[in-house]
């Protein structure tokens, strides 16, 4: 038997690709069943985990956190970029507000909106989470 001390995952998913290549009919239901049982397996792996979906990447070089916007629903998803990501993924590792969340990430329509560090964004969504009234 296999013993590791993972107790952790945070992965980045193109969920809005998938979606938009199912409303184009190039996605089967076999994919988007994948796709789905991949997040489930992650959430019920009993590991702490943090899922954040993307729309894309985009050829724009990183830029500060004040850009970028973490959000629960898929509205107005714009692509990212790879650097941008990676800094989400590396402060969702430490910061345990991101903890057991699905976000997404997007690009703000405008430069210099700001909302905080990435941290008080996790802490924010962490809030919203627990006072959703269905989980």
């Amino acid at each position: 038997m296999l013993n590791h001390s993972l107790r952790r995952i945070v992965t980045g998913n193109s969920v809005s690709l998938v979606d938009q290549r199912r409303e184009e009919g190039e996605l089967t239901e076999e994919e988007t069943y994948f796709k789905y049982l991949g997040e489930e397996m992650i959430k019920q792996s009993g590991l702490s985990y943090t899922i954040i979906r993307i729309s894309g990447f985009n050829n724009v070089p990183g830029t500060d956190s004040s850009t970028v916007r973490l959000q629960k629903m898929n509205k107005d998803i714009r692509p990212v970029s790879r650097a941008d990501l990676a800094q989400v993924i590396a402060s969702a590792l430490l910061e345990p507000n991101a903890c057991n969340l699905v976000l997404y990430m997007t690009k703000a329509q405008q430069r210099g909106i700001k909302d905080g560090d990435t941290f008080q964004k996790f802490e924010r969504l962490r809030q919203e989470k627990e006072n959703a009234p269905f989980q």
